[in-house]
């Protein structure tokens, strides 16, 4: 008797699962749609980039690669 619960049990979770899986896509689909792409509206800077005052640096960017112990280079992230 149990066994034969078992398919009908599992049958009702995963319609379950799968119809709140949909219901969460369409919410995130819609309220992509009716978002501006920057909250701002101003061209947004890296911290990193600006001076003291403020100001977007003209210095030259450097790049940092690590190495494991046989020369590897390991993927950036």
């Amino acid at each position: 008797m149990l066994s034969g619960l078992f398919p009908l049990a599992y049958a009702a979770v995963l319609t379950c699962l799968l119809l709140q899986a949909f219901r969460m896509m369409r919410l995130s689909s819609a309220s992509a749609v009716s978002a501006p792409s920057d909250r701002t509206g101003l061209k947004t800077i890296h911290p990193e980039l600006l001076d003291e005052n403020g100001v977007m640096t003209n210095e030259e960017l450097w790049a940092v690669r690590f190495s494991d112990k046989q020369g590897v280079v390991l993927p950036e992230a």
